[in-house]
């Protein structure tokens, strides 16, 4: 969504695309990993290691939104729907209750395997619709615009 209106890309961006990619190329071997040792005393890992191969692009953008400080080297074009601002500030919010989702799953999954498989199953069903997601956001994020 967000790749339409940028004008050009940056190191931190190929980076960024980098280390996402390596998550999702571990994603599949997860994912084998849990049917595999879904009904068996290893529950609890494949659980564990299927939430960290989940969550690593999300925890991987945020740090890259850490370390250039949210100040987003990204230029947008003029048809972007939100000031520059305004989509750092729905890029913080999106990205900081995955990652908070992210930090409470992965760990309860050693604890309780089928709550924390149903804590992705709501992670995943709310990323499926990232636009839907933004434009309910978009008036709280513009509200200070008038």
């Amino acid at each position: 969504m967000i790749g339409q209106y940028t004008k050009n890309t940056n190191a931190w961006i190929v980076w960024n695309h980098g280390l996402s990619l390596a998550w999702v190329a571990l994603l599949p071997f997860g994912v084998a990993m849990l049917a595999q040792n879904l009904n068996t005393a290893n529950r609890d890992w494949a659980v564990f290691y299927f939430g960290i191969c989940l969550f690593g692009t999300v925890w991987t953008n945020w740090i890259f939104f850490a370390c250039v400080k949210f100040n987003s080297p990204i230029e947008y074009t003029e048809d972007l729907p939100l000031t520059a601002d305004e989509m750092r500030r729905a890029t913080t919010i999106f990205l900081s209750i995955a990652v908070v989702m992210g930090l409470v799953l992965v760990p309860l999954s050693l604890i309780n395997s089928w709550v924390a498989l149903i804590g992705y199953g709501i992670f995943v069903g709310s990323s499926m619709r990232p636009i839907e997601s933004f434009n309910a956001m978009k008036p709280i994020l513009t509200k200070n615009r008038n």
